[in-house]
């Protein structure tokens, strides 16, 4: 997709609330409290890592519902999501087709509603925020560079994780990257896969030890600082960290976005 023109989604209009499927518990405008499956109000400068939005251009990869599209444009951003495309509809772990097979349809319907909320949540919010549907490992270059990426959530379901984030260190300075803490795996930089023959997890690939990508940012020549913090999930609560890695860099020299 590199060197192609901004391929910007349409905005779809006339949606109503049981066209959509929501990702986020969000608070919208003209309906009231949704219920979703995070809930990370009150929780987001945690979630962020504390950075500041204020007149900033951020690219943000996966963005569901888009509870944190437009919370960070409440708070000054200005917001391009990327959101994976209607084929392949999700990164699939290739499970054989009798394991694979009966997923695919209700996967499709379920992201087809959710990228509904995410522009039914535009509209009630009044929102300028700009949507790509693409291929998160070969993001358009016409779209330009950003101060910050943030991949909040995302990495687990990929099936090459540090492609997207070498994407993103090509278009932005400051990456924030959020994602579930897993103790037992902390002081290596180490991955672990997670789909096995036995447990058909065929929609996440990886858990990460947070110096598996802090190393990795550092190669790329980002400094970083990682947190821990709660969050709740269908009434559950659980810890993720968030790593916000800085560009260490000659001041007024922009990343390259090809």
């Amino acid at each position: 997709m590199e060197g192609d023109e901004t391929p910007f989604a349409p905005e779809r209009k006339g949606l109503r609330r049981e066209d959509c499927y929501f990702y986020h518990v969000m608070d919208v405008p003209g309906l009231g409290a949704v219920e979703g499956d995070w809930d990370l109000r009150g929780r987001l400068d945690a979630y962020l890592g504390g950075i500041g939005l204020d007149g900033r251009r951020v690219l943000e990869i996966g963005p569901a519902s888009g509870f944190l599209t437009f919370e960070m444009e409440k708070r000054g951003a200005a917001v391009t999501a990327v959101e994976v495309t209607d084929e392949p509809g999700w990164d699939f772990v290739p499970f054989p087709s009798h394991v694979l097979d009966p997923h695919l349809g209700p996967r499709r319907d379920i992201m087809a509603r959710l990228k509904n909320s995410w522009w039914f949540n535009h509209a009630a919010f009044g929102s300028k925020a700009k949507l790509i549907y693409g291929d998160v490992y070969d993001l358009p270059r016409a779209i330009g560079v950003f101060d910050i990426a943030v991949m909040g959530a995302v990495l687990l379901h990929l099936r090459a994780p540090l492609q997207v984030v070498e994407q993103c260190a090509r278009r932005a300075d400051t990456l924030v990257i959020t994602d579930m803490y897993c103790p037992e795996l902390e002081g290596a930089p180490v991955c672990r896969l997670v789909p096995d023959p036995t447990n058909d997890r065929w929609d996440t690939w990886w858990e990460f030890s947070t110096s598996f990508l802090t190393q990795f940012l550092g190669v790329m020549g980002f400094a970083t600082v990682t947190t821990t913090h709660e969050q709740t999930h269908r009434g559950r609560t659980y810890t993720l960290f968030t790593i916000v890695a800085r560009r260490e860099r000659t001041p007024g020299v922009a990343p390259s976005p090809g």
